[in-house]
């Protein structure tokens, strides 16, 4: 992780275009948010850098938690239509 004041990139592991494209995606729907973006640096190698630029102000990795947390919410919603329809 680099967090250099408002820029904050964040590597990680195992991970491909999914969930980088998903993170990213929500994240620029965040009012707090200035720039977001994610990246497979090589194709051979097994990570993924997400990149958050907050506006002035606006601490990014507070930013990155509660996109994160957004995310995990819409996922379980998302769960409970689907069971309730099962």
């Amino acid at each position: 992780m680099k967090k250099e004041g408002s820029e904050l990139v964040i590597e990680v592991l195992g991970e491909d275009h999914t969930l980088g494209n998903l993170i990213a995606k929500e994240a620029l729907l965040d009012p707090r948010v200035e720039y977001s973006s994610y990246r497979i640096p090589h194709p051979l190698q097994d990570r993924m850098e997400i990149t958050l630029v907050a506006k002035q102000g606006e601490d990014p990795l507070k930013i990155l938690a509660d996109v994160i947390d957004r995310l995990v919410e819409e996922v379980k919603e998302f769960r409970s239509l689907i069971e309730e329809k099962v």
